[in-house]
């Protein structure tokens, strides 16, 4: 659905042309006009500007927010030269219409004033989210919806099962867990192979699934799901330019989705990013957002409420660090790259990352061949440092691959560690100030066996863990799901999604229709690398 802008204008008049009688009274005027909406505050005039004829002639004479004339009387009293005139300045427009909950601007070229609704309503349920940094519903802040990305959750609303916080209670279907759905997975790369998981959102009505296959090469491909996770229709690439291009991290904003990937069209690996309407097509031409020599890889995808982040891994100066890109909800960067680390002796890599109230938390691995530790820092939402780096491992270990989500209140995070006894899926809670809530702990039990490649969902209270772990040996890693308390304790049973021979890996859990969670995974079930979809259910007690 399109996004609908609100907007009113007032403002100031245009002085060019004026005669100089009538520019004298418009100054006498602007002198004791008292300040309203589009009202011309009195201010001292500056310095003389140089000789002028015509108003065209001043310096800025085309922004009419900051207004000058060609004042010939002024010119003849101080003898400028060829009896020009001299330029002066008048009070600049003033916009403001004593409402918190509207952008104020002038516009240069007209002097008009505009007022747009500071807040937006992506979902269309009437409900408007908050301004950045505030909760919704508090004073000021211009909006009540606490996910406008789903219709389906507004103040007032009635708690379902169905993946969202229908009542704005900050919890997602209260008391809820989850079963699986599926004895047989959905395999979706066709005949394409080997092939991994890149991302998955649902939209409300259906899902949309990036995965990356080979085709003489790396490509992108798209699948577009039914709430029951059967295909809509064909796959369709992503990228159509030549080049290996994978990745695809993708969010739904309530009226359309964004996805990033890397892509080395131009030579080496580079950062692009696209946005696609509701059915999946491309409305946007790739964007291009890295630029530098080198590799710009492992892309990460955030979503604001008002902005896209994207982060990744990039060494223009030789050892990986981490950099970072605005982009506005029509998909238009903000400003430039902006480094967020400073490597020293080993790479920062493997970004992951989750929107705050008012921040964005991100989770790496900086580390070397052997061994990898799991580090956290807190950023404000224009990408400026909030925190101080905090060490989460103490690289003793291969602690790899964190994964982040806000919850509520906090940012958790989790990861595996290759080495550590036991080789477990190991988590932390932090606030949004840096501080750690929750110190790192195992959050499951693996035995002498290994849990790896951890994917979270928030619901406010608690945290479903979705993992890979090889304890029942039965040929490979199968898919398990476990419910985490506030503290990161075990609130339910563990639930064993998978049971085919091989690999069940790489899991990426998303909420679906009806409170499902729907999960896309690599699984070599069938003895080629495939992407394969799979459902949870929610029961609530």
């Amino acid at each position: 659905m399109p996004v609908k802008r609100l907007r009113k204008a007032q403002g100031g008049r245009s002085l060019l042309g004026l005669s100089l009688a009538a520019l004298s009274g418009t100054l006498v005027a602007a002198g004791i006009v008292a300040g309203g909406c589009g009202a011309r505050t009195p201010l001292d005039v500056g310095p003389p500007q140089p000789p002028c004829f015509v108003d065209s002639d001043c310096p800025g004479h085309k922004n009419l927010c900051e207004p000058v004339y060609c004042d010939l009387a002024a010119g003849a009293e101080a003898g400028a030269p060829r009896n020009g005139g001299l330029c002066v300045d008048l009070p600049p427009v003033v916009c403001d219409d004593n409402d918190p909950c509207t952008d104020d601007a002038c516009v240069p070229k007209t002097g008009q004033c505009t007022y747009e609704i500071a807040t937006r309503d992506n979902d269309g349920d009437g409900f408007r989210g908050p301004r950045p940094g505030m909760l919704p519903g508090e004073p000021n802040a211009c909006g009540d919806d606490c996910d406008d990305k789903s219709e389906l959750a507004y103040p007032g609303g009635t708690e379902v099962c169905d993946g969202v916080d229908n009542d704005c209670n900050g919890i997602v279907d209260d008391g809820a867990t989850y079963i699986p759905l599926l004895n047989e997975p959905i395999r979706l790369s066709g005949d394409i192979a080997p092939a991994g998981p890149g991302g998955i959102a649902w939209s409300g009505s259906s899902y949309a699934a990036a995965y990356t296959g080979t085709i003489s090469g790396f490509s992108m491909r798209l699948n577009m799901l039914a709430p029951t996770g059967l295909s809509l229709g064909p796959e369709t690439p992503i990228v159509f330019q030549n080049g290996d291009n994978a990745g695809g991290p993708i969010v739904w904003v309530g009226d359309r989705y964004g996805i990033a990937w890397q892509d080395r069209r131009s030579g080496d690996y580079e950062v692009y990013f696209t946005l696609l309407d509701e059915n999946g097509a491309k409305v946007l031409p790739d964007t291009r957002l890295s630029f530098a020599e080198g590799f710009s890889i492992n892309v990460s995808l955030g979503w604001t409420g008002g902005e896209f982040i994207v982060a990744w891994q990039d060494e223009r100066e030789g050892l990986f660090d981490l950099y970072a890109q605005r982009l506005t909800i029509d998909g238009a960067p903000i400003g430039g790259n902006v480094k967020l680390t400073q490597a020293i002796n080993v790479g920062n890599e493997a970004p992951q990352m989750a929107a705050g109230l008012s921040s964005i938390g991100v989770g790496w691995a900086p580390g070397d061949a052997l061994q990898h530790f799991i580090q956290f820092q807190v950023f404000n939402q224009d990408l400026t440092p909030r925190s101080q780096p905090v060490s989460l491992t103490d690289g003793f270990t291969d602690s790899v691959y964190p994964t982040v989500v806000w919850n509520q209140d906090r940012y958790v995070i989790a990861w595996f560690d290759r080495t550590a006894n036991p080789k477990a899926i190991y988590g932390a809670v932090v606030d949004e100030d840096g501080n750690i809530l929750v110190a790192p702990k195992a959050l499951t039990n693996p035995g002498s066996f290994r849990s790896r490649y951890p994917s979270l969902k928030a619901l406010g209270d608690r945290v479903l863990l979705v993992y890979a772990d090889d304890r029942d040996q039965n040929d490979g890693y199968e898919l398990y799901a476990l419910m985490l308390d506030q503290e990161l304790k075990p609130s339910g049973p563990e639930q064993r999604v998978t049971f085919a021979k091989s690999d069940s890996i790489y899991p990426i859990a998303t909420f679906g229709p009806d409170g499902n969670v729907g999960i896309l995974f690599r699984d070599d079930r069938q003895g080629e690398q495939h992407v394969f979809f799979t459902r949870l259910g929610c029961i609530v007690p």
